[in-house]
């Protein structure tokens, strides 16, 4: 075998373009992060079951999101940093993520791109 393989384990079908997918450290989640046909934001949160993957969190925002880490989350609190269309950075807490837990604007215009690391502080970032 001289290429690398692809295999599909499970296929989800979405309507909207899909910018960024992070597991959840430490279970079997995973969040996709996109903009939908009108430009809103749209967080999903999906769990594996079995054969496939269930959504089970949905949440909409009026900028589309295009990129999130774990890096500087302890494995308890699970917060997100996501960078979205319009320079904005907010951490959202996955169990609750209508509100964020921090927002600040960072630039004038997209976050293409985004990477944080826990400092010094034990237990801190996604463990892969």
């Amino acid at each position: 075998m001289d290429k690398p393989q692809m295999i599909e384990h499970i296929q989800q079908n979405v309507d909207y373009t899909i910018y960024d997918v992070k597991w959840i450290p430490c279970s079997a989640k995973f969040v996709v992060l996109g903009s939908k046909p009108n430009s809103n934001g749209i967080l999903q949160i999906y769990e594996l079951n079995e054969a496939k993957a269930e959504k089970i969190k949905q949440v909409v925002k009026k900028t589309a999101f295009k990129c999130g880490t774990f890096g500087a989350s302890s494995l308890r609190n699970r917060h997100m940093a996501i960078g979205d269309f319009e320079g904005r950075m907010q951490v959202l807490d996955l169990e609750r993520p209508d509100l964020p837990v921090y927002n600040v604007e960072a630039h004038k215009s997209i976050i293409n791109a985004i990477d944080a690391i826990g400092g010094k502080q034990l237990d801190c970032g996604a463990p892969e």
